[in-house]
């Protein structure tokens, strides 16, 4: 038997051994929360360091999700903004004109302010799905002291400079029709029938007063009006030719002339040399110089610490860890014809994370659209850590009507840090899709790279447990694929051109899977050839007819064209599970594997269980319930500590007690 001291010590080296094992995991758990942090650290810096079609060279103001509301709203200038994707099509096209139109009108920066916002960075996704951005590029202006919740006006993005200017001014003329830009010129028609009454409202500042005569669909004079309306010693009206009776007092025919009044001096018509915008500009900069007036052009360019408003000084930091990764990947000039499990794992990632996340409301064709989409998914995409995260978000958007992008953001992120680890690599990292810049290729090749290994894995019948709706029906991945382009592909050029194509191609007419396979690889080829030579044609990558000759000789018969049947097998082979290279890919992240070893798919029940043992509390619960956990788990650390201290507290009394009691000597 143990003496009463004896159990009293083994008492006290327990509840200390307790004590001391909730301290060790209380800094395991700091440990674990500092590396996610640090994780997530990484990561921004990373998005940060991603870069879009503007840079600090141009004349087009960068806005993010920091600065946007700061800048645009309640501003004394007007916006202009372009809702862009960086690695869209149309918007690597558009961005010279875009660049150009800021320039062009760079003097009106007291007036309107030419911006863009990058909405292929995550960062400013809430920012663009919060202002309805469906389709890339989207331009949209904010008026003069405009105030949440205004959301913009859509501004078309016409096919040129000038196109795009006359936009612009069309919208300018209506708002300073309607009350706004008080502070402006005057761009309104001169409606008066009589010039003897001009000096009125001229400030005394205004030494020449001149007058463009134009026709009623002319932009003339308001261009030139807003190009030199900071030089305060001249003054520009226009006069449309429905103002019939000043153009006949002042023997104007011809379209458009320019007559100029001085204080002192009687009216006098200015020739021209060339009845353009830049023409009249020089004209009426020739004549004041003749005057000897001053025409400094004070204050007609900004810089973009200027012009743009409580905008953060971001400092960027390299992380060499990251850097590692960077230098695993295969170099962009390198040819091969290979299928990467990361370049799948990065379009699926951006798929369901941003492009969806992006749309403000899901419902009607567009939830139709969705369940088609993850249906497919959810049975045929190799995720190798576990599919059971697809299936919980198909199975979630199965039992609702409608969802908003938000909503559905929220669904996924949730999912994901449940079951995490769910991807087995660096999110939108590319290998086989790597362009020779970040503006090349990447999304827009992975999704069509999705889409083969889809068409053939299904056509593999890799999975046997479908339901009979998708089995049954062979063009099933091509609806998918349909609904997808058609209603969630940011680039709005690119879905037009794909749909059109896919009526012309009749992609619903498909009476084999082994036909859909080719179906695509057909349409793939017609968009290569479109895109050939094109500007968005990577120089590194061009757009060929698929599959080169090196990579596949039996492809092609003697007299080049395409040997089918060669083709469907070289594609099963290249876009079959077994085929997949995991590149860029630590073995640490090589423990569940999503494909066996007779290249079938392992089940989402038996992913499920794995997910469980791997996650540290089981994606059954939710943020609400860890929440509650770390609370008891303090309240419960605290307590014992509580009682330990007591218990130490009771022994020392006790023990003085005990002294006590000896006699004297």
């Amino acid at each position: 038997m143990f003496s009463c001291y004896q159990k009293h010590k083994m008492e006290q080296l327990d509840i200390t051994g307790i004590v001391l094992r909730l301290c060790l995991f209380n800094v395991l758990m700091i440990d674990w929360g500092s590396a996610a942090a640090v994780a997530h650290k990484d990561s921004s810096l990373i998005s940060l360091a991603d870069q879009g079609l503007y840079n600090a060279s141009d004349d087009v103001v960068i806005l993010n999700a920091t600065n946007f509301k700061a800048n645009v709203y309640r501003s004394n200038r007007s916006w202009l903004v372009e809702f862009y994707n960086s690695w869209c099509g149309f918007c690597f096209r558009f961005a010279p004109t875009w660049k150009a139109l800021a320039s062009d009108i760079l003097s009106w920066n007291d007036i309107v302010v030419v911006a863009a916002i990058d909405c292929a960075d995550d960062d400013n996704n809430p920012i663009c799905r919060e202002y309805e951005i469906m389709h890339y590029p989207m331009l949209k202006y904010f008026s003069i002291n405009a105030r949440p919740p205004s959301l913009g006006i859509v501004i078309e993005k016409g096919d040129s400079v000038a196109s795009l200017r006359h936009n612009l001014i069309d919208r300018l003329e209506m708002e300073q029709q309607e009350g706004r830009g008080s502070t402006w010129p005057n761009i309104a028609p001169y409606r008066n029938v009589e010039t003897t009454d001009i000096w009125k409202t001229a400030s005394n500042n205004v030494q020449y007063f001149f007058l463009i005569f134009e026709t009623t669909d002319s932009h003339l004079g308001t261009e030139v009006i807003l190009d030199l309306h900071k030089i305060s010693s001249l003054q520009i009206r226009r006069v449309t030719s429905d103002n019939q009776l000043l153009c006949v007092m002042n023997k104007v025919t011809k379209f458009p002339t320019l007559i100029v009044f001085g204080r002192n001096e009687s009216q006098k018509v200015v020739s021209m040399k060339i009845p353009t915008r830049q023409g009249v500009r020089q004209a009426i900069k020739n004549y004041a110089i003749v005057k000897g007036v001053n025409i400094d052009e004070v204050g007609t360019t900004m810089s973009h610490e200027q012009s743009v408003e409580n905008t953060p000084r971001i400092t960027m930091t390299i992380v060499k860890s990251h850097e590692v990764v960077e230098d695993q990947l295969p170099s962009s000039k390198k040819v091969d014809d290979y299928l990467y499990q990361l370049d799948l794992e990065s379009t699926l990632h951006y798929s369901i994370n941003h492009e969806i996340s992006l749309m403000k409301s899901i419902d009607g064709e567009k939830m139709e659209a969705l369940r088609k989409y993850l249906a497919v998914l959810a049975v045929y995409f190799p995720l190798r850590r576990n599919n059971a995260y697809l299936e919980v978000i198909r199975d979630v958007v199965e039992s609702k009507s409608s969802m908003t992008g938000e909503e559905f953001s929220q669904l996924a992120k949730t999912t994901e840090e449940e079951m995490s680890p769910v991807y087995s690599g660096m999110p939108r990292r590319w290998i086989g899709c790597k362009g020779s810049t970040d503006s090349y290729r990447g999304y827009p090749c992975g999704l069509w790279t999705m889409f083969h290994m889809l068409t053939v894995n299904f056509a593999l019948e890799r999975n046997k447990d479908v339901s009979q709706v998708l089995s049954q029906d062979p063009a099933a991945v091509l609806r998918a694929m349909h609904g997808y382009i058609g209603t969630f592909f940011g680039c709005a050029d690119c879905a037009a051109h794909f749909v059109e194509m896919a009526s012309k191609n009749k992609i619903f007419d498909v009476h084999s899977k082994d036909e859909a396979v080719l179906w695509l690889w057909r349409a793939h080829n017609q968009v290569n050839a479109r895109l050939s030579g094109d500007n968005t044609e990577d120089p590194q990558h061009k757009k060929i007819q698929y599959p080169a000759v090196e990579h596949c000789p039996t492809c092609r018969f003697v007299n080049n064209s395409w040997n089918e049947e060669e083709v469907l097998q070289y594609l099963k082979m290249k876009y079959s599970y077994n085929s997949i290279k995991y590149d860029g890919i630590s073995n640490s992240n090589n423990d569940v594997g999503m494909i066996n070893g007779n290249g079938s798919r392992v089940r989402p029940e038996r992913l499920a269980k794995e997910t469980k043992r791997i996650t540290a509390f089981g994606w059954d619960l939710n943020i609400f319930d860890i929440s509650i956990c770390v609370v008891l788990y303090i309240t419960s650390a605290a307590i014992l500590v509580l009682v330990c201290i007591k218990f130490a507290v009771k022994r020392t009394y006790k023990k003085k007690a005990h002294i006590n009691l000896l006699p004297k000597v």
